[in-house]
């Protein structure tokens, strides 16, 4: 069997290490369910720099559909986790008492 020639002049295209990262802290953070702020915004970060490094070397990197994926799972899970948390007690009353100086009397 012959080998072409041209497949072995350009180097082999592969997932960018950001969009890797990206998607493995998403996944993270999904079992976490997104509990942890700080892990989803470096999810987002990362699905960010992993579409900037594709977008900028297109002929050596590819996984825009990991960072795309990476960024809808760690929305869903903010908007989930803002859905689902209950209500802090004691955060805001439902009245405020009248208070009664001395001018009043």
């Amino acid at each position: 069997m012959e080998r072409d020639s041209s497949s072995s002049d350009s180097p082999r295209r592969r997932h960018a290490p950001w969009a890797m990262t990206a998607i493995v802290i998403a996944i993270l953070a999904l079992l976490f369910q997104g509990a942890l702020l700080p892990l989803n915004l470096a999810a987002a970060v990362c699905a960010v720099m992993g579409l900037r490094q594709i977008h900028r070397q297109p002929a050596r990197y590819i996984g825009r559909a990991l960072c795309w994926i990476a960024i809808a799972l760690v929305l869903i899970l903010a908007i989930l986790n803002a859905m689902l948390q209950p209500p802090v007690p004691g955060g805001m009353p439902e009245a405020m008492p009248e208070q009664h100086g001395t001018e009043a009397q």
